[in-house]
């Protein structure tokens, strides 16, 4: 007979078809797995957030076990300037509300203003809170480094209160930190140009102060896995698709771009910002406390010969400039009709293959694709995309934008303002609770031929689908968005994850 782990949810167990299955008595009686069990998958010596190469591929190690961060995004905009201690506890009560969704780690994010309030003077009091909150309800952190945010007017501030990125004391010194200037020769106050060495150099003192601490509060917990370094890369901010808009136009912009032979704006920014930025950035956070650090682009095309959707944001050169970027996730937004103001006019209902067709984009190079950023509503192509990230993908971190903000659905938030789950956050917890049972096994056999992902074609569809995992038949029959990940790593053992779907082995 065939031996068969299950991994069940309590609401939603995956009903088993032409198995026998042990009694649950019989599983506790069982004796302690021996060291050869094939469920044990190797672990890592190196407690340290960390890549190691396993089965021909990066795999994240956190705790010395396979990793992925099964996360969703919290927002920043209610932490003031100018009252930064007075709100620093405006997102406690999603602390919990993540622990009851399933999800094992929050990504948060810092603006570099609350860091250093003060040209010198460093304030780590919101870093260590989050820590602490994250500790208490059972949490990982991934931490935003937020210098610089792409996805809005302006790069360095949107508005001078919750939406302030850079310290102030950059904000009202322009002779010292000189703006960007579009193709049409306008200066963007709110966009700082990074081809003058003064603002580069404040932002790497800023950001080694804030590995040093990391370092100090968290070598030896763990607790915050990775950085992402900067949002959405772009020089102007949001408006993508106009070519006065991809690149910095000022003069020591104009004098890079002609002293290194350049004739394409969008090639410069990608050189530019990651060469003479980013990379000096990471490369001083790595010297201090080598955690990960990855970035996170918009998927669209700004042009056909260009994976990344906003100007400069080429996956290729900024892997090549930057050694210490671990990987660069897609912000992968689906929706079948974009209004003119980026909302969403209906649901999409991606089929299988449209979920892919981002993260295979992404496969460039030594890249590890991953999903920084997905539809936050009730849709289910959230939970979807999870399986096939995850399972297929190998994904180290999966992240809808945000636990109180829908996008591109509007009024659909995970979590309401007193902190109760609602919307679409039952559906991710299904997809969370489901991997969190056998992560680590998920985490090691993705990407290879002893695992494979079942679900139907396009959502809500029935499904039976007949697959080859490993040499062994495998049929998996569902419906009402069920799905299910098989792994089947050698012999007669099989390990089965998921939900609304029936599982048959020959």
């Amino acid at each position: 007979p065939y031996s068969i782990r299950k991994v069940f949810l309590l609401s939603c167990a995956l009903l088993l078809g032409s198995l026998l299955v042990e009694p649950s008595s019989a599983q506790e009686n069982r004796p302690a797995a021996s060291p050869h069990d094939v469920w044990q998958v190797p672990r890592s010596s190196n407690l340290m957030p960390h890549f190691e190469a396993v089965n021909r591929r990066k795999v994240l190690y956190v705790d010395g076990s396979p990793f992925t961060a099964l996360a969703a995004e919290i927002p920043w905009w209610d932490l003031i300037y100018g009252r930064y201690k007075e709100t620093e506890t405006a997102y406690d009560n999603l602390y919990p509300a993540a622990e009851k969704m399933g999800l094992n780690a929050l990504k948060v994010p810092v603006k570099w203003s609350m860091v250093e309030p003060e040209k010198g003077a460093y304030d780590f009091s919101y870093v260590d809170h989050a820590k602490a909150m994250a500790e208490k309800y059972h949490l990982k952190l991934v931490l935003n480094w937020f210098g610089h945010y792409a996805s809005g007017d302006g790069t360095i501030y949107a508005n001078l209160t919750g939406n302030l990125y850079a310290p102030m004391y950059i904000v009202q010194d322009e002779n010292t930190y000189p703006r960007a200037v579009d193709g049409n020769g306008v200066v963007h106050h709110n966009v700082v140009s990074y081809d003058y060495e003064p603002i580069i150099e404040r932002e790497i003192a800023a950001f080694r102060a804030f590995m040093q601490h990391i370092k100090q509060v968290d070598a030896q917990s763990h607790t915050i896995l990775m950085i992402q370094v900067e949002n959405e890369i772009a020089t102007f901010g949001v408006d993508r698709k106009n070519p006065k808009m991809w690149r910095d136009h000022s003069a020591a912009a104009n004098k890079r771009f002609a002293d290194h032979g350049f004739t394409d704006d969008l090639k410069f920014s990608a050189w530019d910002l990651s060469y003479n930025w980013i990379r000096r950035i990471t490369d001083a956070g790595a010297e201090i406390y080598p955690i990960p650090f990855f970035h996170n682009y918009v998927g669209g095309q700004i042009a056909g010969w260009m994976v990344g959707g906003a100007p400069g944001e080429d996956v290729q050169t900024y892997l090549e400039n930057c050694p210490h970027i671990s990987f660069i996730g897609v912000n992968s937004y689906f929706c079948a009709e974009w209004r003119p103001d980026y909302s969403c006019g209906m649901e999409s209902d991606a089929t299988v293959s449209e979920l892919r067709e981002p993260l295979a984009r992404y496969r460039v190079g030594r890249n590890l694709p991953a999903i920084t950023e997905i539809n936050s509503g009730v849709t289910p192509i959230t939970s979807r995309l999870a399986f096939i990230a995850v399972g297929e993908f190998g994904a180290p971190i999966y992240a809808p934008w945000a636990l109180t903000v829908s996008y591109p659905e509007s009024n659909q938030p995970y979590v309401l303002g007193d902190g109760t789950l609602a919307n679409g956050a039952f559906a991710l917890r299904d997809t969370y609770s489901s991997f969190r049972k056998a992560l680590p096994q998920i985490v090691y056999y993705s990407t290879t031929d002893k695992l494979k992902v079942f679900m139907s074609q396009s959502p809500g569809q029935r499904f039976s689908t007949k697959e080859d995992v490993n040499g062994s038949s495998v049929t998996v029959a569902g419906g009402e968005d069920g799905q299910a990940i098989v792994i089947h790593p050698s012999g007669h053992e099989f390990l089965v994850v998921g939900y609304r779907a029936g599982v048959s082995l020959s």
